[in-house]
């Protein structure tokens, strides 16, 4: 079986690759288990473009760079993927771009007398079982002015970004869940090739038949045209935030997104029969913060704007290097702590990274005085002021696009540790993240964990 090409116009950053537990592995060939070491973000290109002249050294003339649409940020992975992937189409990271040709669909509206409605092709369709009353099928056709993009667990050659639900172990490594509840074919991004490029999500993918099948267990219904909808088994919500990152922005409302792109309430249950209530006045449309969530696996949609607007990579090394030169200074061990953009790599950097008590926000390095025997780290007392708190390692926020604004790095997440601006974290504290069937929880957006429900957050306090 040939390996499945990655899409033209889809960016992934890249990172090792290894067998895992999960997606279905029969999708994944041998020859695409191959390891990378590239961490850059770049296009790939099944075919060479038409005008590439393959006689100048095969290297295509210097031409204008694709548009972006904007890019889908996994949450829970702070600027890698957190255990190597299972597939060359896994990142913690995808940009979309606009392709060398459309890949978009629209739905074929038969009319009798106009020829053109009549003789247009149908590429995909769309299958809904209907109890006593056997199957509807709705046609799609090539629409030439929009592309798509398609997202679930499969690996297959229909899927463009996979997706798997990850969990935390015992020991607080990051692992694929072997039961993920994503979609193997969870839902699609069509994209305006035309200025100002607006996206829309859509409920399902089209499999390697280029069909949609739900079932008749799925909820389904007839709408005033005719037509038939209908909403996948665990569903795929959408939350569209109010006003502008860099301005202020708040949380908006989680609601559902169906296979034919209409919005509904949320289902009482994540896998109910029972469809909510439609919203009529609101769209599909996917603006700058949205949240995308699969059941298992949330995205965020950044559009090139948005990013533009937001922390720059140099803006995200020299907030690094302030903090470093404030020379923070640990009053148990007398040593300068150095924040890192990666991992200690030996015992005498490991000594220097700065820990903290998160109830009070002192920072300190990695010390034990004050521990009482068989105290673990959960339950420590600041030596300053003697509160009772965890103390934990901070990590620096990676993902320049789970950020807010361009502030100084002032405060942590609890009880993870990340450090980033306090506008990040007073906006992630009230963002409620589905958890399983009918939880909804703030979670820290560079590694997923549930937010204290007291103290989400803290001012960091350098010594």
């Amino acid at each position: 079986m040939m390996a499945a090409a990655k899409r033209p116009g889809v960016q992934y950053r890249d990172s090792p690759l290894s067998k895992g537990p999960t997606i279905d592995a029969e999708d994944i060939p041998k020859d695409q288990m191959r390891r990378r070491s590239s961490e850059k973000r770049h296009s790939m290109y099944a075919t060479p473009p038409e005008d590439c002249d393959m006689n100048d050294g095969g290297k295509a003339p210097s031409e204008p760079a694709a548009p972006i649409y904007g890019e889908l940020l996994v949450l829970g992975t702070n600027g890698c993927l957190p255990c190597p992937a299972i597939s060359n189409k896994m990142s913690n990271y995808f940009q979309l771009k606009k392709q060398p040709k459309a890949t978009g669909i629209s739905p074929i509206i038969r009319e009798p007398g106009n020829s053109d409605s009549l003789l247009r092709k149908s590429t995909h369709v769309v299958a809904v079982n209907r109890s006593g009353s056997g199957q509807v099928i709705t046609e799609y056709g090539h629409d030439p002015n929009t592309d798509m993009f398609q997202i679930g667990r499969s690996a297959d050659s229909a899927i463009d970004l996979v997706v798997v639900e990850m969990v935390t172990m015992a020991d607080g490594t990051r692992a694929y869940k072997s039961n993920s509840t994503v979609s193997r074919y969870a839902c699609r991004i069509q994209c305006d090739r035309a200025p100002p490029y607006t996206a829309r999500l859509y409920a399902a993918a089209f499999d390697t038949h280029s069909k949609i099948q739900l079932s008749a267990m799925a909820p389904t219904w007839s709408q005033f045209s005719g037509d038939y909808d209908g909403l996948t088994t665990n569903g795929v919500a959408l939350m569209r935030p109010t006003g502008v990152f860099e301005s202020g922005v708040c949380p908006g409302e989680w609601r559902e997104v169906t296979v034919m792109g209409n919005v509904r309430k949320l289902r009482a249950q994540r896998s109910s029969r029972t469809p909510g209530d439609p919203v009529p006045e609101e769209m599909d449309i996917l603006t700058d913060g949205c949240l995308i969530d699969l059941c298992g696996v949330t995205l965020m949609w950044r559009t090139a704007m948005g990013l533009e607007h937001g922390p720059s990579d140099t803006i995200m090394r020299e907030r690094r290097h302030a903090l470093n030169e404030k020379a923070p200074q640990c009053p148990v061990n007398f040593l300068t702590l150095h924040f890192r953009s990666k991992s200690a790599a030996s015992t005498e950097e490991s000594l220097r990274e700065p820990w903290a008590y998160l109830r009070c926000g002192h920072i300190y390095s990695n010390h034990d005085w004050k521990a009482g025997t068989g105290e673990d780290n959960a339950h420590r007392t600041c030596p300053m002021c003697l509160v009772p708190s965890p103390y934990i390692r901070l990590e620096l926020g990676q993902e320049r696009g789970f950020f807010i604004d361009n502030g100084e790095l002032t405060h942590a997440f609890m009880p993870c540790g990340h450090v980033t601006t306090e506008r990040t974290t007073q906006y992630w504290r009230k963002v409620k993240i589905p958890h399983m069937a009918t939880e909804w929880v703030p979670r820290c957006p560079f590694c997923s964990s549930p937010l204290d429900p007291t103290t989400p957050m803290v001012k960091l306090i350098f010594n």
